[in-house]
C-alpha cells in the first residue's frame, strides 16, 4: 500500500449553480475555482441522496443507501435502518484507514456513528438548552409546530430547531492545527456547514426594502408547506428571498476562504506531494426551484449534483465532463493508492476516466432522504424519478408526481414532465 495522507472535504448542501466555475454570474468561489484549475474536477458529480446523512454513509462506504441501510435523514432515520446499517456495513473508510495505521481525524458535530473509526473528532459540548433541542424527537416536535408557536419557541429559548455550526474559519484553523500536529500518515475529515440554511456563522445586511414572503405564500398551494416556509423565514429573519439567496452566496463565500487557506498551507508546506484532497458536496440545494423553497427535498438535479475536486500527487489538472457519483470516490482512492479489498463497491474507479481510457458509468442513482420513499435514475440527457409515497418529512406537502421523466437536453431544468405510459429507465428502478 502506498503511504498518501488523505483529507475529505465536505461542503454541506453546495450546489453548482451558485459557482462561478459552473456559470454563476457572481464570483462566490474564487479559490474553489483556483483549486480545480489546478487538479481533477468533476463537473457531471452527483450524490447518491438529497439529504447529509445517507450521503455521507455513501462516501464513506461506496455504498447506495439501499445496500448501506440509512435511506432517510435523521431524525427521520428509522430504528430498521440502523439494524440494517449495522448488519449491511463491512467496510468504513475511517476504520479501515485506523487498521492500516494511519491517524484519523474528524472535524464535524454530528457524532453518533459517523464517529467510528476515528481517533480525534471534535464536537463541542453544547449547553443544556441545546442539549434539549438537539434530541432528535425534540426536532420532531418543534418542526410539527404551526409557524406562530414555533416563532414564539424561538424567541422564548433563542434557539432552533436545527444545529449551530462553528464558522467555516475555525473549522480551517482547527484542520490546520492537527495536521500540524500529525505524527503519522493521517486521514482528515472536516464538514463545512456555512451553507445549511439559516447560514447562521455568516454575516449579511439585508439590501432588499420591500418584501417578497406574502408572494411567496400565495405562490404555494398547499398549508402545510406554507407554515414551514414561514418557520424558515423566523429562522433567517429575513424578508425577501433575494436576500435569503444573497446571504447563500455569502457563506459560499465564506467557506471558500478557508478552503482556500488550507489549501495554501498545503502548497507552502509542500505537503500536496504526499496529500490526496477531496473537496465535494454531499447534497446541493433547491432555493426557490420547483416551488421547494430553501430546503434540499426532492431528487431534481438542483439537490443532488454537486461539486467535485480531486487532488492526487503529481497529477496533471483536468476537468471531466462525464458523470460520475459519491460512491465512486473510495474505490477511486483504493487504486490510487494500490490497495485492494475484498469488498463489493456499488462505486467504480474514475482511473480509466481520468486517463481518458473510458467511461466508467452511464448512469447515477439516487434516493430522497426527505421523504418516505421516492428514488431516481439519471443519465447524461435522461432522468426518470418514481415517487411511491412522495409526502416531504419536513413541509408534509407533496415535491414529485408518481412518476416523472425529463429529457436532460432540451430541458436541463426538469419543468416539463415527458413521461407517457412508460420508459426505457423504467426496469432499473422497478
Amino acid at each position: 500500500m502506498k503511504t498518501s495522507n488523505i483529507i475529505f472535504i465536505v461542503i454541506d448542501a453546495l450546489r453548482p449553480k451558485n459557482l462561478s466555475m459552473y456559470g454563476y454570474e457572481k464570483e462566490t468561489d474564487k479559490n474553489l475555482k483556483r483549486i480545480a484549475g489546478e487538479n481533477l474536477f468533476f463537473k457531471k458529480y452527483f450524490s447518491t441522496s438529497n439529504s447529509t446523512a445517507p450521503a455521507l454513509n455513501s462516501i464513506f462506504t461506496g455504498l447506495y443507501p439501499i445496500n448501506h441501510g440509512i435511506l432517510h435523514q435523521f431524525p427521520y432515520t428509522t430504528e430498521e435502518e440502523m439494524n440494517k446499517m449495522e448488519k449491511q456495513i463491512k467496510f468504513w473508510l475511517p476504520s479501515y484507514l485506523k487498521e492500516k495505521g494511519y491517524e484519523t481525524i474528524a472535524i464535524d458535530w454530528i457524532g453518533l456513528w459517523f464517529k467510528k473509526g476515528f481517533d480525534y473528532y471534535e464536537e463541542k459540548e453544547p449547553k443544556k438548552s441545546k442539549k434539549f433541542l438537539n434530541n432528535l424527537f425534540i426536532k420532531k416536535i418543534l418542526l410539527s409546530l404551526p409557524a406562530w408557536a414555533y416563532k414564539f419557541g424561538k424567541k422564548m429559548t433563542k434557539s432552533r430547531a436545527s444545529e449551530q455550526f462553528s464558522p467555516a474559519i475555525d473549522t480551517a484553523n482547527l484542520g490546520i492545527s492537527k495536521i500540524k500536529e500529525a505524527k503519522k500518515p493521517f486521514f482528515l475529515f472536516m464538514h463545512f456547514w456555512d451553507t445549511h440554511f439559516p447560514f447562521p456563522t455568516t454575516k449579511y445586511k439585508a439590501k432588499e426594502k420591500e418584501s417578497d414572503i406574502d408572494s411567496v405564500l400565495n405562490a404555494i398551494k398547499e398549508n402545510t408547506q406554507k407554515e414551514y416556509f414561514k418557520k424558515r423565514t423566523a429562522d433567517i429573519n429575513l424578508n425577501h428571498t433575494k436576500d435569503m439567496i444573497g446571504k447563500y452566496d455569502e457563506a459560499i463565500k465564506n467557506i471558500d476562504a478557508a478552503i482556500g487557506k488550507i489549501y495554501d498551507f498545503l502548497k507552502k508546506e509542500k505537503l500536496l506531494n504526499n496529500t490526496i484532497v477531496i473537496i465535494q458536496g454531499d447534497h446541493g440545494d433547491s432555493l426557490k426551484e420547483h416551488n421547494i423553497f430553501f430546503e434540499h427535498s426532492g431528487l431534481y438535479d438542483v439537490s443532488i449534483h454537486v461539486p467535485l475536486i480531486m487532488h492526487f500527487p503529481f497529477i496533471e489538472a483536468k476537468e471531466i465532463n462525464e458523470l460520475a457519483e459519491n460512491v465512486d470516490v473510495i474505490p477511486t482512492i483504493l487504486e490510487f493508492l494500490e490497495e485492494k479489498t475484498e469488498e463489493k463497491f456499488d462505486g467504480v474507479s474514475l482511473w480509466p476516466l481520468i486517463n481518458n481510457r473510458k467511461i466508467v458509468r452511464d448512469k447515477i442513482f439516487s434516493w430522497d432522504g426527505l421523504s418516505h420513499e421516492i428514488k431516481s435514475i439519471r443519465t447524461e440527457n435522461k432522468k426518470l424519478i418514481i415517487a411511491k409515497d412522495p409526502a416531504c418529512h419536513l413541509c408534509k406537502s407533496v415535491h414529485h408526481r408518481e412518476i416523472e421523466e425529463y429529457d436532460l437536453e432540451k430541458d436541463k431544468e426538469e419543468t416539463e414532465n415527458i413521461y407517457k405510459e412508460n420508459s426505457e429507465l423504467q426496469e432499473y428502478l422497478m
